[in-house]
């Protein structure tokens, strides 16, 4: 390979990677409704959870998201993005279902209290969420499962008011 050629491929690459990393960046505020630069998003933070090992870390990780999740459930809301509040819904109750079974199955006791703060606190943002979402509309029963989210919640927090 030419010394010209070496160098216009070295540039190339700086280039690539800036705007990767620019993505990257970028996507961290991405909602559902962005969905090529969301399904980066979540590649992301799948990938950087199956790095972490330790259970606590895990958890306090997967606290952090489940706060994106409940942001992004409330940003296709509040936008009337309703094709998108089955998918984000199914998301956040996924999440806190695992945190919890993550807490349930390493018997990490002393995190249950500020998890069991975090439930209540977004059970009550849910039900808010729940009475803000318009149910007249016709053929839009996606209300349904922002029910279901703080029913999964109420069920969650009883596990975890179980630990002792």
């Amino acid at each position: 390979m030419r010394a010209e050629d070496l160098k216009q491929l070295k540039l190339w690459s700086i280039f690539v990677l800036i705007i990767l990393s620019l993505t990257l960046v970028s996507s961290q505020s991405a909602n559902p409704n962005d969905e090529l630069i969301f399904g980066l998003k979540r590649v992301q933070e799948k990938a950087f959870l199956k790095t972490i090992s330790d259970p606590r870390q895990r958890v306090e990780y997967m606290r952090t998201l489940l706060e994106n999740r409940l942001k992004e459930l409330t940003s296709v809301v509040v936008n009337k993005k309703y094709d998108f509040v089955l998918k984000s819904a199914l998301r956040y109750s996924t999440l806190a279902g695992q945190i919890t079974e993550l807490i349930e199955a390493n018997n990490l006791k002393d995190l249950t209290e500020s998890t069991k703060m975090q439930f209540n606190e977004h059970y009550k943002k849910l039900e808010s969420l729940y009475v803000f979402y318009p149910k007249n509309i016709p053929d839009n029963v996606e209300w349904k499962y922002i029910q279901d989210d703080y029913n999964y919640l109420k069920i969650y927090l009883d596990k975890l008011s179980k630990l002792k």
